[in-house]
């Protein structure tokens, strides 16, 4: 059994002596090691985002109910929002570096074999004359369209590429806009 006496210097004191120590002391442990630059480059470069979770969690441990406001606000604030961020970064880098081009080339093969066990089977159903005279008609015709309208429009932008590149480096913004 406590007297109430006691109790209540117990709340009175701890009340304002916590208060001025998480004042004074937090404040100044923030200004001299989480303001410093060996902090700023560790974890700013990273993720402000996570230093400032992390500085409401430390600051948040620091209140009456220590236990279960240290572990809701560091689990749930710092560490969720970090893993969950780099987890999802991780996981973006890793499917665009290893997994779609794997997926890519593995659908890529299996169209190219396809198409060439379905190709010879058309060529060899039908008769050769048939495919060498569509060869010549009809292929041949289309690639050459092609080429042409490629190398009309690509030499077109190359041209003009050239000649705005040639005017910017002859005549400066200065002398073109008199």
């Amino acid at each position: 059994f406590v007297p109430s006496y006691v109790r209540s210097f117990v709340r009175s004191y701890v009340s304002t002596n916590v208060r001025k120590y998480e004042r004074t002391y937090i404040s100044t442990y923030v200004r001299k090691y989480v303001r410093t630059m060996y902090v700023r480059s560790l974890l700013c470069t990273y993720d402000r985002s996570f230093l400032r979770t992390y500085v409401r969690s430390f600051y948040r441990s620091f209140l009456p109910s220590f236990g279960r406001s240290f572990v809701h606000t560091y689990e749930r604030t710092c560490i969720s929002t970090y893993v969950r961020k780099y987890v999802r970064s991780f996981v973006s880098s890793y499917v665009r570096l290893y997994v779609r081009p794997f997926v890519r080339t593995y659908v890529r093969s299996l169209f190219r074999s396809f198409l060439r066990s379905f190709g010879r089977s058309i060529v060899r159903s039908i008769d050769r004359s048939i495919v060498r005279l569509f060869v010549r008609t009809y292929i041949r015709t289309y690639v050459r369209s092609f080429v042409r309208s490629f190398i009309r429009t690509n030499v077109r932008s190359f041209v003009r590429l050239i000649v705005n590149s040639f005017g910017r480096s002859v005549f400066p913004s200065s002398v073109r806009s008199n």
